[in-house]
């Protein structure tokens, strides 16, 4: 089936030459951008050897690869854990070429070396996030299907809860950093304790599965996605040079390792880089980022608008401002930044934070800002070996004209093959080359692109479309507002919907009929009346996702459960 009014490029740019009707991409393409060879992976590799073996042999393998909870890794003991990880698995628990193991821990070295070591022996690593509830942590277990658990032991509990629940394909339970003993668990450090530190990779075909993440879930549960070799021959490659990030950068990457966003910029990157990354396992907190940036001097902080915000908020909150000259680069991504925010972070700073798209299905991210060319409030252009579509998400024609909105779509080796047992969700998201992103985009007169909303986020008040986001950048110019977060409510009185926005205030401030009038009469201003929001409410926090993004489907469903009958 042809979508109506959609052609394949690949029919009509044979030579790759853009024709004239299409849209005036080669703006948005910067010229460098046009040049730049993606080079050809071999057919059989392994992941490994891109961020490890490469450096073996070279003065590079004795350099910090890793700052792991303050203490140093060189590129050859971090070879050795991974090796003895990957002997650990396939001596002990006989796992063989493609079987699954599911991570479940903060960003301990030892997951790390775990996610490394099953890849480099041909096993299929899949790694979430602690936070998960223990009925969540069953669902991942049922879903990939793997023989062996590994899981931080502060979570152990959660296991035993449903461990008499748990399907026969599970084989083996492993823990890390294990309080007190475990008659159903083995301690990883007493596994690996005498393996070898040596393990020769398995080579995998280019286009074999080699490790598996799940999505945010910031709609709903989290899809299973598929991601292969090929990745790791080419997004590092494509994202140093267009970033210009260099060998004697120290990266911190403020997000999980679990997320795309955490593994590729926080680990990845800089490994295959020659660089040197900093994992930090403690629960985030303002406070802690600080002291990591003052103790251990990062060049680039990678990180997103929560963190931000905070960093925003540190010298009025703790009463200091920090010490960030290390810093060379800011890059954020995972959700829009509010100008407000890059204001006063450049103000406070003097640093430009350089914003970013991207999301787990792309692998990493598709469009950035970077030194050599930006634009403060734009997600930038698209980075080395990716291609954008703008498209119509009723008409599915495409968009030629700057300033008008449409549904991003996005083609690159990296895009995932398809969600792990989701066949129905993967043909609704893969059309031919191109991933629909589901992003709401612009672009303008110099090739910028802009986020405006995801379209599962964006609803109609008196017959017009509202984007949460914008609105939410309104509201956080407010003296007193902290955080804010959009959703549509519909009104008892008359049936209609309208914007209800949740706020976090300052310290020191408090809610009152004075200070709703003022957000509205601000977005009232700044935007437009049926933009603004009918009902604000103050709460002490903003749901969020493992991944720092706000939930919006929890306060909706929060709105849902109030306005149900009792």
């Amino acid at each position: 089936m042809v979508l109506p009014g959609y052609r394949d490029p690949r029919t009509y740019m044979p030579e790759g030459k853009y024709p004239d009707d299409w849209p005036p991409f080669e703006r948005i393409h910067p010229p460098d951008w046009r040049s730049f060879k993606i080079p050809n992976p071999p057919e059989w590799t392994n992941a490994t050897e891109y961020v490890l073996d490469r450096h073996i042999g070279t003065p590079v393998e004795k350099k910090t690869a890793l700052i792991a909870d303050d203490v140093k890794y060189t590129y050859r003991d971090v070879l050795e854990q991974v090796c003895k990880a990957a002997n650990a698995m396939t001596k002990t628990f006989n796992l063989d070429y493609d079987n699954r193991v599911l991570i479940v821990a903060p960003d301990y070295i030892e997951a790390l070396v775990t996610w490394l070591g099953a890849q480099r022996a041909g096993i299929t690593p899949c790694w979430v996030s602690h936070l998960y509830k223990s009925h969540d942590i069953k669902y991942f277990i049922e879903d990939t299907a793997c023989k062996v658990l590994f899981i931080d032991g502060k979570q152990a509990e959660k296991v035993n809860e449903i461990r008499h629940e748990l399907p026969p394909t599970l084989k083996h339970i492993v823990v890390y950093r294990a309080d007190g003993n475990l008659s159903w668990a083995r301690d990883y450090q007493e596994l690996v304790g005498n393996m070898p530190g040596e393990f020769q990779p398995l080579k995998k075909h280019v286009d074999d599965f080699t490790y598996l993440f799940y999505s945010g879930g910031t709609t709903g549960r989290p899809k299973c996605i598929i991601h292969l070799v090929r990745d790791f021959t080419w997004i590092p490659y494509a994202f140093v040079n267009y970033m210009e990030w260099r060998p004697d950068d120290i990266h911190y990457d403020t997000s999980p390792k679990f997320h795309d966003h955490g593994i590729w910029p926080g680990a990845m990157i800089p490994m295959w880089n020659g660089a040197t990354a900093i994992l930090v396992s403690e629960p985030l907190t303002p406070k802690l980022v600080v002291d990591v940036i003052e103790k251990h001097k990062p060049t680039i902080l990678t990180t997103v608008p929560t963190v931000l915000k905070w960093l925003v908020a540190f010298p009025e909150e703790y009463g200091r401002k920090p010490s960030f000259q290390s810093i060379r680069m800011v890059h954020s991504a995972a959700e829009q930044i509010p100008m407000v925010i890059h204001q006063k972070f450049l103000e406070i700073y003097g640093i430009e934070i350089f914003d970013s798209i991207g999301c787990s299905e792309v692998s990493y991210e598709w469009f950035a800002n970077r030194p050599k060319e930006h634009k403060m409030g734009s997600t930038g252009k698209p980075i080395f070996g990716y291609e954008a579509l703008l498209v119509d998400p009723n008409t599915f024609e495409i968009i030629r004209e700057p300033n008008k909105e449409g549904e991003m779509w996005v083609k690159a080796d990296s895009v995932l093959a398809f969600y792990w047992r989701k066949y129905h969700k993967s043909k609704d998201v893969l059309i031919g080359p191109w991933f629909r992103t589901g992003d709401v985009m612009y672009f303008d007169e110099e090739g910028f692109l802009w986020h405006v909303s995801r379209l599962d986020d964006v609803f109609k008040s008196h017959g017009m479309w509202v984007s949460p986001l914008e609105v939410e950048g309104v509201i956080m110019q407010h003296h007193a507002v902290k955080e804010a977060a959009v959703v549509p409510k519909k009104d008892d009185a008359d049936g209609l919907t309208y914007p209800k926005a949740f706020v976090v205030l300052k310290s020191g401030y408090t809610l009152t009929p004075a200070m709703v009038k003022e957000i509205q009469e601000l977005v009232r201003k700044s935007i437009g009346g049926y933009k603004v929001p009918k009902w604000i409410e103050q709460i002490d926090e903003i749901p969020r996702t493992t991944f720092q993004k706000i939930s919006r489907v929890t306060l909706r469903k929060l709105e849902e459960e109030r306005q149900k009958p009792s």
